[in-house]
């Protein structure tokens, strides 16, 4: 406590009460704008499919030879003495 004198000199008890400190919160606030670009990019593919079919037809033949062999086997049927006939010679 203390003691303060008035105007007219007298005596006056003074008493000074201090509260807590009041708190006052100015906000400002500050709007910024981020802009975010995620670009995406679409490939379109045609894609062609051909079909190629590839056939070996197989074809399958005979032929009959027929071979004629000479012989001259004398004259003997009960014993022939048989030996090739030559077409080529010319004798």
């Amino acid at each position: 406590m203390s003691q303060n004198h008035d105007k007219k000199g007298h005596h006056n008890d003074v008493e000074t009460v201090f509260y807590p400190t009041k708190n006052v919160v100015n906000t400002t606030t500050n709007r910024k704008t981020i802009r975010r670009v995620h670009p995406t990019h679409v490939k379109n593919i045609n894609k062609n499919i051909t079909r190629v079919e590839n056939y070996y037809p197989v074809t399958e033949s005979e032929k009959d030879i027929n071979i004629v062999e000479n012989y001259n086997c004398g004259n003997d049927l009960e014993n022939p003495r048989c030996r090739p006939i030559n077409d080529n010679d010319d004798c």
